[in-house]
């Protein structure tokens, strides 16, 4: 029986955790990988791991996505890689608990939310006319199941970049909401052109390097938490089934109906199974708001659908 063809799948944050893995098992499975990372010296650590069982050898791209530029850059260098992007997996995200008051990049925007979600906006924009040449492409944003504790949380439009309310908790969790909402928008617009899915990602087990780096408070307070959370592996083999899978999320969802079963299929959990998003997710008019303040403030660039 001949094999399927090979995939090409973006991975952003592919150095650690869940990307990392992700990519190895999707590079051992015989996938190209195009492996981003901010980091060039981890990058190329992390390329000799995914490496190390590859059936094709990863690429590294250097990409910051707090940095517009940076994106860019990525974005014309995967274009001179390949014709076509198969999948592009928004993996990366910073979550640094000890970063008590905001930073802020250089565009102006506090770190948390141009990593976390105007990053990725601005990444899948760019790498849309890829995705638009594969025969079935896919786009998976990733979520935290953190959200649950949070059933009201909303978008602070008139707040965005504001200061007053920052802690690393809120803006990390704020971000995911607009994944959740970004996964949601792109879906409707690309009217089954694109598969769309976003991960409820549980708590995940860090890797000892990420643990040392922690202040000693902060690493004994982590120790039970870490322990009993999922390890990366397992979370890794939920990316890549997804990425590879042939259904999509329009299987799940009731076209006819309006709000939630419409949209039932794109936010999954480490089952792959679908759950509910906030309620302010499936706010049609906040989605689109997002869209709007999203687009702008990465220079609007241009979608293939």
């Amino acid at each position: 029986m001949p094999q399927p063809e090979p995939l090409t799948i973006a991975v952003t944050g592919a150095n650690s955790g869940i990307g990392l893995r992700a990519a190895q098992r999707l590079a051992a499975d015989g996938h190209r990988i195009l492996a981003l990372c901010r980091d060039p010296h981890r990058g190329r650590t992390a390329l000799e791991r995914i490496n190390a069982r590859a059936a094709h050898p990863a690429t590294l791209v250097v990409t910051d996505l707090a940095d517009p530029g940076s994106i860019d850059a990525a974005a014309e260098e995967i274009t001179g890689e390949t014709g076509r992007l198969d999948v592009l997996i928004n993996n990366a995200a910073v979550f640094d608990q000890t970063r008590r008051t905001p930073a802020f990049t250089p565009s102006g925007h506090e770190l948390f939310w141009a990593t976390n979600h105007l990053g990725p906006f601005q990444l899948t924009a760019r790498l849309s006319p890829l995705l638009a040449s594969a025969p079935r492409p896919r786009v998976i944003n990733v979520a935290s199941k953190g959200l649950l504790t949070m059933p009201r949380i909303a978008i602070r439009f008139d707040q965005l970049d504001d200061a007053s309310w920052y802690s690393p908790t809120r803006a990390y969790y704020h971000a995911k909401l607009a994944q959740i909402m970004t996964a949601y928008a792109l879906a409707l617009r690309a009217r089954g052109a694109l598969d769309v899915a976003c991960v409820r990602v549980p708590a995940v087990r860090l890797d000892a390097d990420r643990v040392a780096a922690l202040p000693w408070i902060l690493r004994t307070l982590y120790a039970p938490k870490n322990r009993l959370a999922i390890p990366a592996e397992r979370l890794g083999e939920t990316y890549a089934a997804l990425a590879v899978r042939t259904s999509t999320w329009q299987e799940h969802a009731d076209p006819a109906s309006a709000g939630r079963s419409a949209l039932r299929g794109i936010y999954l959990d480490e089952n792959l199974r679908p759950v509910d998003a906030p309620a302010s997710a499936y706010d049609a008019a906040a989605r689109e708001r997002l869209w709007a303040v999203s687009q702008q403030a990465v220079g609007d660039p241009s979608w293939a659908w």
